[in-house]
């Protein structure tokens, strides 16, 4: 793999399927500028690259928040959730994340998968709690392994997300881990409904979900 230098990105790796950043290297960039300069650098390389970008991170426990966050969700054209089995030959697959911008594609490629509880939770945690802080749950789909899709979220019906993710993640049994798990994304959702954003989308939705597991113990 040919490392090459991009005046904005810095650190970018050319390979034999298109170019790669790295995740850890995106963080503390994409605090400097506003979301429509990032987007827009985003673009650039895809424009530059064949319209496929692959943005890469070595742990189950990716800081995507902070990627996604200074994505537009305006020009975010839909989301896509798939398994991958050329990642980690330890799981039954790990799931990866295409985001459509207007020129071109986005995968995350990370180390998602589900066989243990605390990796299914981070699934959670870092994956679909994002989405729906940021409101992107009713543009993200699920993409099966015949290339057919869904929705991800209807009808506000969390059960079957999870139910759905987990089974794409090829542990099915995940959903019966953390009963949390579907009120995690119910706060999520209502927290990205009312339009916030960095860390305040965070101090509401940790807010609001201790107030509703209090409740729940009740």
């Amino acid at each position: 793999m040919r490392t090459k230098e991009d005046f904005f990105f810095g650190k970018a790796y050319q390979g034999s399927k298109g170019i790669t950043l790295q995740l850890s290297d995106m963080e503390s960039l994409a605090e400097k500028v506003s979301d429509n300069f990032f987007t827009a650098q985003l673009n650039r390389m895809l424009q530059e690259h064949g319209g496929r970008l692959t943005i890469a991170d070595e742990s189950s426990l990716p800081h995507f928040w902070g990627l996604i966050d200074k994505i537009d969700i305006e020009q975010v054209g839909f989301v896509e959730i798939y398994a991958r089995y050329d990642v980690n030959d330890s799981v039954n697959a790990t799931l990866a994340c295409d985001i459509v911008l207007l020129n071109g594609v986005i995968s995350i490629k990370t180390h998602w998968c589900a066989y243990k509880e605390i990796r299914a939770g981070e699934i959670i945690s870092t994956l679909l709690v994002p989405l729906h802080l940021k409101a992107l749950q009713n543009k993200t789909h699920i993409r099966w392994d015949n290339g057919t899709t869904e929705p991800l979220l209807r009808n506000d019906d969390y059960q079957t997300e999870l139910e759905n993710v987990f089974l794409l993640a090829n542990y099915p049994s995940a959903i019966n881990r953390d009963r949390s798990y579907k009120v995690a994304l119910e706060c999520a959702t209502d927290v990205g409904r009312r339009g916030f954003s960095s860390e305040q989308a965070w101090d509401a939705y940790h807010e609001l979900r201790t107030e509703r597991c209090a409740g729940n113990s009740l």
